[in-house]
């Protein structure tokens, strides 16, 4: 009985060591490196710059119009390891709004926000045939946010901060569901999930 099982065992060990090793030589064969050129909707970036601009503003009295949010745009680079990819991905977003003074009827400051997103990353791919491939990553790292006001009546160029203020905060971005459709030269991808480059990221995918 035991030499049955030590038997049985070994078979499907074996077999495991084989699978596993069929797998990483198909993986082993392919590009190395990847380049990624994507655009994100950056709604959740853009939501949070106003909740925290508008905690502001209750404060102060002012009334705050025309914000206008941009999505991130995203270059990205992988190198693969198997079924394991890591990199690093790099974002760039913009926000914008006007404000007026406490009883003022014009608009008289713009402001500027930028935001740049340096975020190591680390992926998994969970499926991949033929030109399919499905992933998941996951990202972490930080938020550069650079804002600066520019005066649009003589009051707001007077009370303006045209001076650049810099800060940093954490930053990341979690997406479960991915995929890649393409060869091993090109391809375009879509992921969805949550964090700082917002819901949906779409975009081209380069290796070599």
């Amino acid at each position: 009985m035991r030499f049955k099982v030590f038997v049985l065992s070994l078979l499907l060990g074996t077999s495991f060591i084989q699978v596993y090793a069929q797998s990483s030589s198909r993986y082993a064969s392919e590009s190395k490196n990847e380049f990624r050129i994507g655009y994100s909707d950056g709604l959740t970036l853009g939501t949070a710059s106003f909740w925290g601009i508008g905690l502001g503003d209750a404060l102060t009295g002012t009334t705050r119009t025309d914000e206008q949010s941009g999505g991130v745009i995203g270059l990205g680079y992988r190198r693969h390891i198997n079924r394991f990819r890591v990199g690093l991905d790099l974002g760039f977003a913009s926000v914008t709004s006007k404000s007026d003074y406490a009883g003022s009827k014009q608009k008289d400051i713009k402001e500027t926000q930028q935001n740049f997103l340096v975020m190591p990353v680390a992926e998994m791919v969970y499926y991949k045939k033929g030109l399919v491939e499905l992933y998941g990553s996951v990202a972490a790292g930080v938020d550069i946010t650079r804002i600066k006001e520019t005066g649009l009546t003589p009051a707001g160029k007077e009370h303006a901060d045209t001076k650049a203020r810099t800060s940093s905060n954490f930053a990341f971005q979690v997406n479960p569901i991915a995929l890649r459709i393409g060869n091993g030269r090109i391809g375009g991808f879509v992921e969805a999930g949550l964090g700082y480059k917002g819901f949906v990221t779409a975009g081209v995918s380069l290796k070599f």
